[in-house]
C-alpha cells in the first residue's frame, strides 16, 4: 500500500473500508460515529484532530446511511498521528478487535479520490411478502414521472419528481422467496434518491405489491461513469 505521509506534522491517512450488517442497521449515523471513535480510543490509535477553536478527529464517512439500511461498501477515510505508527494490517486488527457486531472491516489503504467524485450507489432490496407475479404492474407503476411531497428550502410543500435521480430500477424473483429491487440510484446533492422514497411510491400507486419487512442492503458506491469507488 502506498501511504501518504506529512512529515512535518507525522501523520498518515488511511481509507478504511467496512460492511454494517445486522442489528446495528438500527443505529443512528451519530452512535455509529461515536462507536468508531471509541474503538479508535481503545485500539490505542492516535487520531489526529484539526486546528483551529474546535479541534474535531479527522474521519470522515463517505455517505452516511439511513438508520434501518444495511451495507457491504461502506468508506471512512481517517488520520493517524504519532512519530511510530503501525503498519496498515495491525492497525486493521486491532480496530476489528474493538468494533461492535455487525461492524466488519474488509481493508484499510490509501485516499484515492475525493468522496465529492461519488454520484451513484446501488442497492438490493428485499420485499419478502411481494408476489413476482406482480413484478411487470410494480415496473409499470414506476416507469412514468415519480413525484413526492418534499418542502424545500424556504419551508413550503412542493412537488418533486425523483425520476432525474434513478439510473435504472429492476425487479426480479427473490431466491429467498418473495422479490428483490435491484436499483442504482443517485447521491448527488440535487438528485439524492434513496429507495423509501420509490417504495413508497409504490405503496400508494400499487397497494397489492407488499412492501412490508423490507431490507435495504448498499451494495455499491460510484462514480457519474458508473466505475466503483
Amino acid at each position: 500500500m502506498t501511504e501518504q505521509q506529512d512529515t512535518k506534522k507525522a501523520s498518515l491517512s488511511y481509507r478504511l473500508r467496512f460492511e454494517k450488517k445486522g442489528p446495528i442497521r438500527l443505529i443512528s449515523h451519530l452512535d455509529l460515529t461515536r462507536a468508531f471513535h471509541r474503538a479508535f480510543i481503545r485500539a490505542s490509535l492516535p487520531l489526529k484532530f484539526s486546528e483551529g477553536f474546535s479541534p474535531h478527529p479527522k474521519f470522515s464517512f463517505a455517505l452516511p446511511l439511513s438508520v434501518g439500511t444495511e451495507s457491504e461498501t461502506e468508506l471512512a477515510d481517517f488520520s493517524l498521528q504519532g512519530d511510530s505508527l503501525p503498519p496498515s494490517e495491525e492497525i486493521l486488527s486491532r480496530l476489528q478487535a474493538q468494533m461492535p457486531d455487525g461492524i466488519r472491516l474488509l481493508s484499510i489503504g490509501p485516499q484515492e479520490g475525493k468522496f465529492s467524485e461519488i454520484a451513484f450507489a446501488s442497492y438490493r432490496v428485499l420485499l419478502p411478502e411481494a408476489k413476482s407475479s406482480q413484478i411487470f404492474a410494480a415496473e409499470k407503476c414506476l416507469a412514468g414521472p415519480l413525484t413526492v411531497q418534499k418542502k424545500n428550502k424556504k419551508g413550503k410543500w412542493v412537488e418533486k419528481d425523483l425520476s432525474p435521480g434513478i439510473h435504472s430500477l429492476k425487479f426480479v424473483p427473490s431466491e429467498e422467496g418473495g422479490v428483490v429491487l435491484e436499483a442504482y440510484l443517485s447521491v448527488s446533492a440535487e438528485l439524492y434518491t434513496k429507495p423509501e422514497a420509490i417504495l413508497g411510491i409504490l405503496s400508494e400507486r400499487l397497494p397489492e405489491f407488499s412492501v412490508k419487512g423490507k431490507r435495504i442492503l448498499r451494495t455499491g458506491i460510484f462514480r457519474s461513469d458508473l466505475v466503483a469507488f
